[in-house]
């Protein structure tokens, strides 16, 4: 049974919180399960964290969750959408902010014809105080229909670097191709896999970089879909991929799922989120498949 399916069923036994939303336990996780006429999709409380989204018209995900990650308390999710939240990277610890690894509050829930909204957020707690003493809210926004969008909003006294690191699903990494990364990135390997064209990314080993000047608009495209992000006030894109030798060194990735994923992810990191108590700080994305 695939992972998508078994949390899909999962859902069959959960509480309705509307026509076509269910929240349920997953693992050790909280999740609610969504089965919409437009989509299928499920996020879990902990970390805000989109597991997947396939719109009703695609044989498969186009958010990816990989079927080795784990759902335990604490532990980041492997695949979807996490929130790299009041840190990126290494800039603190854990690497990529705590807020991927603590429970969020479940707002709102509203659906209609067009898809299901959720509003989820977190408040500094005590659940977060041993990462951060400083008063702080940051919620998300999602729309989960024919397409799929996501907003980041924050108030907080300090200067934020962050990402939503999507994973998408692709049929082939050997025929993907990102369009519309610019020409500036800051490379964070040893061995840089040079851009044949620039401005676009073809994949022949691991890759791990910033794009720093990318386009609003960039398409993934690999021989059977293209799938279009537009991005809202992201200064970066970073794109991911583990390849082979990092895939096989990683627990809670398969050896061969390098192959059917692919991370494109809105950020900012290089120009940092400027917030404060009284002004919210607001960046995110929009998910089509064209």
């Amino acid at each position: 049974m695939s992972i998508y399916k078994a949390i899909l069923d999962s859902g069959l036994s959960g509480v309705s919180l509307s026509s076509s939303v269910k929240q349920s336990t997953y693992g050790e996780l909280p999740i609610v399960v969504i089965n919409h006429k437009t989509c299928k999709a499920a996020v879990t409380l902990q970390g805000a964290h989109l597991l997947f989204w396939q719109p009703a018209t695609e044989q498969t995900p186009v958010v990816w969750l990989s079927d080795k990650t784990n759902f335990k308390q604490g532990v980041a999710i492997r695949g979807g959408i996490p929130v790299c939240w009041p840190w990126f990277g290494q800039l603190g610890n854990p690497s990529h902010g705590f807020a991927r690894i603590v429970e969020w509050q479940l707002d709102s829930c509203k659906e209609d014809d067009n898809g299901v909204d959720l509003i989820l957020s977190l408040t500094n707690n005590q659940q977060t105080e041993p990462y951060c003493r400083q008063p702080f809210t940051v919620s998300l926004n999602l729309h989960l229909g024919k397409t799929c969008e996501v907003t980041l909003s924050c108030f907080a006294d300090f200067d934020i670097t962050s990402a939503l690191h999507t994973y998408f699903g692709i049929d082939n990494i050997d025929h993907v191709v990102v369009k519309g990364l610019g020409e500036t990135y800051q490379e964070r390997l040893a061995v840089e896999n040079k851009p044949v064209t620039v401005g676009q990314l073809t994949f022949n080993q691991e890759v791990d970089r910033i794009y720093t000047d990318a386009s609003k608009q960039l398409t993934i495209t690999d021989g059977i879909r293209t799938i279009r992000l537009t991005n809202t006030n992201v200064s970066d894109v970073v794109t991911w991929n583990p390849w082979i030798n990092k895939a096989k060194a990683m627990a809670d990735f398969g050896d061969d799922e390098y192959k059917s994923m692919v991370c494109v992810e809105a950020g900012c990191i290089t120009k940092p989120l400027k917030s404060s108590p009284n002004k919210k700080s607001t960046y995110g994305f929009l998910i089509e498949v064209i």
